[in-house]
């Protein structure tokens, strides 16, 4: 419900005294960071469109100032037209960021429920990874049970060229985007065996997203390999992948479909729960 513009702005002149103190020691660009803030705070509030007048009005900010503000915020996405072409509301970048935290709430509630599930169902090591600038993190882990299985360490870092789940988490770039990431992250792995040619991986990761999956053997680790499944969020982007990480003599031609079906469809479960259609 649209609240009163008078009734906002006597809440922000009840605000303590400190704040307004604080208010006044910040400068340049901490204060139109502030400046910023409070008016998604304000536009969030009022939950309807304003114009810049109410803002001025309201935040008692200078006129030239909101005006500075809500065009650097509209040329980013984080303002937009009001429906019907009435004034200035929230933007869809907003939209996106708060997508982005609870896709990553709901990615460590869900994701480790869904990654000991599937360590139960196939006995064998499963990950649940992220991008972290431009490395694949290990998020959430759970062991195998087999007597002979691959150890792997929650926190682990590793080039996004040494494993299965990496051609996925890069799998939203464009080429041009991947091949600065890779320019400065690629190296070869422990074994030899990653692909350290640009070309040639971005066509692996191009393939991956494609098919939905993707497998590699030997690449990190001597006699061990894994297969991979991407995790998407509702708008679409890849934000995790679920592998299922075994020894060699368990990831033959047969072994290896049944594991990768697993994988996808814990990871389309996951998918399904951050609101991807």
């Amino acid at each position: 419900m649209r609240q009163d513009v008078k009734t906002l702005r006597k809440a922000r002149a009840a605000a303590p005294a400190s704040q307004s103190a604080a208010n006044a020691e910040d400068a340049g660009g901490s204060r139109s960071v502030r400046r910023a803030l409070e008016i998604f705070e304000f536009l969030l509030q009022l939950d309807a469109p304003t114009t810049i007048g109410e803002i001025v009005t309201a935040l008692e900010i200078p006129k030239s100032t909101a005006y500075e503000l809500v065009r650097t915020l509209s040329d980013s996405g984080y303002l937009e037209p009001g429906r019907r072409g009435s004034g200035i509301f929230l933007g869809r970048k907003l939209f996106e960021l708060g997508m982005a935290y609870r896709a990553q709430v709901d990615l460590l509630r869900d994701g480790s429920q869904i990654v000991e599930e599937l360590r139960n169902e196939c006995g064998e090591t499963v990950q649940l990874s992220v991008l972290e600038n431009d490395m694949m993190l290990v998020l959430l882990k759970e062991e195998g049970s087999h007597p002979v299985r691959i150890i792997s360490r929650v926190g682990s870092r590793v080039p996004v060229n040494w494993a299965a789940s990496g051609r996925l988490l890069v799998s939203d770039l464009d080429d041009n985007e991947l091949t600065s990431l890779l320019s400065k992250s690629v190296r070869q792995s422990p074994t030899g065996r990653a692909t350290v040619e640009i070309d040639k991986f971005i066509q692996q990761v191009r393939k991956a997203r494609k098919q939905g999956f993707f497998s590699e053997l030997n690449e990190t680790n001597e006699h061990a390999g894994c297969v991979a499944a991407p995790v998407i969020d509702g708008t679409g982007r890849c934000v995790a992948a679920i592998s299922i990480v075994a020894p060699e003599h368990r990831l033959n031609k047969a072994n290896r479909e049944g594991l990768t079906k697993k994988a996808c469809a814990a990871a389309a479960e996951l998918s399904k729960r951050l609101g991807a259609r």
